[in-house]
C-alpha cells in the first residue's frame, strides 16, 4: 500500500483544540489561496512519518519525533486517482513556536469554522469529518 502514498497533511491542533491551516500562495499550481494542512510529497526513501517531520521542520521550524505523529488515515488524491495522501495529527501546539516558511499565512480557526469557510479545501473537510468522528471517541 505504501507506494501508492504519495504524500502526507498534518492536521495541527492547539491546546484549546483549535487548528492551525496553512493559508496557500497566489502563485501555487494546486489550490492557491485556498486553506489546507501543512504538509507535502514523499520524496525517495522517505516514510510517510519521515516525511510528515520533514515537512513539519521546513515549513514551520518545529521539530517534531514519530511518536507526536497520531494517523487520521488515508484520503485518496484529488488530483492523482489512485494515489493517496496520510493525514496525521499533531497535538499540544503552540502558535508562538510555529516560524512560516511556507504559504501564505497560518491560519487558526476550530473545527466549524473550518468545515464551513469558503476557503478551505473540499479534501481538507473530508480530513476534518474524520478528525472530528476521532474526537468524539476519545
Amino acid at each position: 500500500m505504501d507506494k501508492l502514498i504519495k504524500g502526507i497533511g498534518v492536521l495541527l491542533e492547539t491546546d484549546s483544540k483549535t487548528l492551525i491551516f496553512q493559508e496557500r500562495d497566489k502563485n501555487i499550481a494546486r489550490n492557491p489561496e485556498m486553506i489546507a494542512p501543512f504538509g507535502g510529497g514523499i520524496e525517495k526513501d522517505e516514510t510517510p512519518t519521515t516525511c510528515a517531520i520533514r515537512e513539519i521542520k521546513e515549513e514551520l521550524e518545529l521539530e517534531i519525533q514519530p511518536e507526536d505523529l497520531k494517523e487520521i488515515g488515508l484520503f485518496q488524491s484529488h488530483f492523482t486517482p489512485g494515489t493517496y495522501l496520510k493525514i496525521f495529527l499533531l497535538k499540544n501546539v503552540n502558535l508562538k513556536d510555529l516560524v512560516l516558511h511556507e504559504g501564505k499565512s497560518i491560519k487558526e480557526m476550530n473545527i466549524e469554522e473550518a468545515l464551513t469557510h469558503p476557503k478551505v479545501t473540499d479534501f481538507t473537510k473530508e480530513i476534518l469529518v474524520e478528525y472530528k468522528n476521532i474526537i468524539k471517541k476519545e
